[in-house]
């Protein structure tokens, strides 16, 4: 078992800044670098008293090169199995207590996320009450997933919300599991808000371009780029699009059977926006069928 052997900061200047920000209650940015077991100085709920407690710690680094560590009892209100996944993670945090004898940094996460709750549910509240809460933009964190009932968990403003999997994009039928990543930053709009349960889901997908109006725009072209995303001998061909779709492929019979990877030209065929279908004519390989490995944007991956 180790215990917290680094000093937090190195100058006095640094010392300075942490004593400000300590007595101003200014929220903290730094970012999780690692996470261990250590004996460490942890605040009693029932005595209120520091003590040396065995405990799972994040070690975060400030953008001045400080140095702090928060006990898992002060990461968040929601307790977590392991904090390992939030490593490489940025967290906003207060400064918790300065231990000027060990030169060691304390910092609470919990109690920032505390602050910022209050006030971003004082401001849905307002918003609410003009009508306006669908509309603002907020930035969200995601911080995990429920494979049993299939939720997505993302902080706002300190708030844990909820997510479903057809509300993170307009794409379905892929697992939401491999798309989304803890820690990962997204905009995200409150489509609902219930003050008595204290309650609060959002969605990725409404603050974003439906791309079945991005593709009927292109619907009067004569080809459009796609590339092959699946072939099922029961289901047919699959072709990802550019504007963020993957759609029904249909192949003439004067052309070779297309595999995954094929970089294929295409004329829309159809477009049913309200059950959310569409289908594309395969014209052509424009790359022939030799598999490229290029990489880049959409095309070249």
């Amino acid at each position: 078992m180790e215990e917290l052997t680094t000093k937090s900061w190195k100058s006095e200047e640094q010392l300075d800044d942490l004593a400000r920000y300590k007595r101003n209650k200014e929220i903290v940015k730094g970012v999780v670098t690692s996470v261990g077991v250590i004996k460490a100085r942890v605040l009693d709920a029932d005595s209120q008293e520091y003590a040396n407690k065995e405990t799972e710690i994040a070690y975060l680094m400030l953008e001045n090169g400080v140095t702090a560590y928060c006990p898992a009892n002060e990461f968040s209100s929601h307790e977590f199995r392991s904090l390992n996944g939030f490593a490489g993670t940025m967290q906003e945090f207060l400064i918790d207590h300065l231990d000027l004898e060990q030169e060691i940094l304390l910092v609470s996460i919990k109690k920032a996320d505390e602050i910022k709750r209050a006030k971003f549910l004082s401001q849905l509240e307002v918003l609410e009450e003009t009508d306006q809460l669908h509309e603002f933009v907020f930035d969200g964190t995601i911080t995990g997933f429920d494979r049993r009932t299939r939720r997505i968990f993302v902080r706002v403003n300190g708030v844990d919300c909820t997510m479903y999997p057809d509300d993170y994009s307009w794409e379905r039928g892929r697992r939401i599991e491999e798309q989304i990543h803890r820690g990962e930053n997204i905009k995200v709009k409150i489509i609902r808000f219930n003050k008595e349960r204290n309650t609060i889901r959002v969605s990725r997908r409404h603050t974003m371009e439906d791309p079945y109006e991005k593709l009927e725009s292109l619907q009067s072209r004569n080809a459009i780029a796609g590339k092959v995303s699946g072939v099922d001998a029961v289901h047919g061909i699959f072709i990802q699009l550019d504007v963020g779709l993957e759609v029904k492929g249909v192949k003439p019979n004067y052309l070779e059977e297309p595999v995954v990877g094929d970089v294929v030209s295409c004329a829309i065929r159809s477009i049913d926006k309200e059950n959310r279908k569409a289908k594309v004519v395969i014209t052509g390989y424009p790359r022939g069928k030799k598999k490229r490995r290029d990489v880049g944007a959409f095309l070249f991956e």
